[in-house]
């Protein structure tokens, strides 16, 4: 029987394995899961700050999937057989597989992926002058991204279309972090400890 990760249903508990898995990755893995996961904080942090500025929007978000697939890959690896099913049974897991589909878009085409949603005025009360609400860029629709006659791939497509496709840019990532912190702590590993390093300066 596959191991379950047991998730609480609130952020209260905590994440765990049925069978009290951990990890035990030696000091210079856990350095790149950890770096890792700081790569994608900033860049998800980025693109929050910049949701003003269509193309820095739009593309510190795509460094952020990249950066999430690439700790999916690893902690993938370091899992063994448990972490794929674990992700699938999870709703912020399958987020993350939809990444993956949107982040081998960006890795065999230039494409922009994203768009802003509806620009309408809005009207004040009692009849006041119109005002602008900026509208919120958004993953497009997968039937909008051309995929150059890729092989299809049903499941990273459908967790395309149901977790990421037409939310706005940084949403799936907020998810994508959620599910690495919780696959980080249920391992036994605290995904915001600091690495101890001499020089800060030095890699």
């Amino acid at each position: 029987m596959t191991p379950q990760l047991l998730r609480p249903e609130t952020w209260d508990g905590r994440p765990s394995w049925d069978d009290g898995w951990q990890m035990d990755p030696d000091a210079e893995t856990l350095r790149g899961v950890l770096w890792c996961r700081h790569g994608l904080i900033e860049a998800h942090n980025r693109a929050v700050r910049a949701r003003s500025i269509a193309f820095d929007h739009w593309s510190a978000a795509v460094e952020a999937v990249w950066w999430a697939v690439a700790l999916d890959d690893v902690l993938h690896s370091l899992h063994d057989g448990r972490y794929s099913d674990a992700r699938a049974a999870h709703r912020d897991g399958e987020t993350v597989v939809g990444l993956r589909w949107l982040r081998h878009q960006h890795a065999h085409r230039i494409v922009v992926t994203g768009h802003g949603g509806p620009k309408r005025d809005f009207f004040g009360p009692n009849g006041g002058p119109p005002f602008y609400i900026s509208p919120s860029n958004r993953w497009m629709e997968r039937a909008n991204i051309p995929s150059n006659g890729r092989r299809p791939d049903h499941v990273t497509e459908a967790a395309y279309d149901a977790r990421v496709a037409r939310h706005p840019l940084e949403s799936p990532i907020e998810e994508s972090i959620k599910w690495f912190d919780a696959i980080l702590t249920a391992a036994g590993i605290d995904p915001i400890q600091e690495i101890a390093g001499d020089d800060p300066t030095v890699l």
